[in-house]
Parts: C-alpha cells; structure tokens; sequence
C-alpha cells in the first residue's frame, strides 16, 4: 500500500509585523531619550577608586581647566529662575530674549557684564572664542553670586553641587571656588574624578570582595 504523502506548507515567515515593532520601539527611545548635554571645557579630573555616579537632576556644576579659567552650568529647569534672581541680586537687567538664550545655553564662561554678548555666540562661535570664565578672585567672585541665585530660587528644595577640575590646575583656583560655595553656607558638594580600579589587597578591595562574595550566597 502506498504511503499517503504529507501536503509541506511553507517555511517562510512574514516578519513585516517584527519589522513594525522594531521601529516603534527605535522612535519610542529616540523620543524619551536625553542625551547628555554638552560639557563646557575638556578636563582630565583626578583619579580616584570611587563608583559614585551623580544623577543629572536639580544640579549646579562648577568646572575649571588647567588654566584656571571657571565654567557653571545647571539643569535646565532652573536656568530662567536663576537668571532672573541673578539680575535682582546684582541689580541688572537682561531682556526676555537674553533670558530665552540663556535657558538654552549649555554653561556660562563669562563674567556678568559680559553675559549679554555671549549669549548672543552661536555654539561654533562660542567653540572658537577662548573665554575669560566666571571671576572668583577676592575682589569680584561672581561665582558666589551665581550659587546665591541658584539656592534661592529652589528655596526649601535640594541643589546637587558638583565640582569638576582639571588635574593640572593651581590649588588657588579650586579654593577660591570653595570658598564660593563657603560664603553661601554650602558645605556639601560632589567632588568629579576619573575612576580607577580598586588596588588589590587594599582595604576597601576587600570590602567589595565580601560584599560580592556574600552576595552571590
């Protein structure tokens, strides 16, 4: 008797469906997607064996270079607040299109009496332009003005304070930059450094090692 040949269907498999998922799932990322916003200057930081990330949230950062020159920059929320108490405090007037600029500008490398010309810089203008940075000598430290703004405008709310420096640079330049900070009453602030491996047989190498060893019970 003859064996009944089994009918083979199609092996091939429609992936349109696959296809349309894949892609509202790239717009979905590219839409809620933050990417990171630009840095003021490229620093080499200190190193240290430290894994501490700082969330980008309700922060005020305070970067200077090799050369000494300081840079501020700050969530976008509070850039509008900050200017605006920034002008009351040191009696000056910025027009609304200065304060439109100025929501939008990456970080402040100026002083105040400069500010209304920098924010007129396109970003490959402002690239090509070396900039004299936030004074924060004794005789005008704008820096402390600037720390001042930024705390009373999130009066009754927390500001995370980082501070950036470039490894090559003069201690003066990181302690008058404290001392901004000092003489607005803030104590805390997060200090940016490269990190590097742990060295072995250290004590906080073998803290990590039992943690993870108890961990992985």
């Amino acid at each position: 008797m003859a064996r009944a040949k089994i009918k083979r269907g199609s092996t091939s498999v429609d992936m349109t469906p696959m296809c349309d998922v894949a892609f509202l799932l790239l717009t979905f990322f590219i839409l809620v997607g933050k990417f990171k916003a630009e840095e003021a200057v490229e620093v080499t930081p200190p190193s240290s064996v430290s894994n501490k990330t700082i969330v980008q949230k309700d922060f005020f950062n305070v970067t200077f270079d090799k050369g000494g020159t300081v840079y501020l920059d700050m969530d976008e929320a509070i850039r509008r607040d900050v200017i605006e108490e920034l002008g009351k405090e040191r009696n000056v007037q910025f027009s609304p299109q200065e304060m439109d600029a100025f929501a939008k500008s990456p970080f402040v490398g100026v002083p105040i009496n400069q500010l209304g010309q920098f924010l007129k810089l396109t970003p490959e203008q402002v690239k090509g332009t070396k900039l004299p940075g936030v004074p924060t000598d004794s005789t005008n430290n704008e820096l402390q003005a600037w720390i001042s703004a930024a705390k009373a405008v999130r009066l009754g709310s927390k500001l995370v304070y980082t501070i950036k420096g470039d490894n090559g640079a003069k201690y003066s330049t990181f302690r008058n930059v404290i001392e901004s900070f000092k003489k607005n009453d803030e104590y805390k602030y997060n200090l940016v450094t490269s990190q590097t491996d742990v060295p072995e047989g250290s004590e906080l190498y073998q803290k990590n090692l039992k943690e993870q060893t108890e961990g992985s019970k």
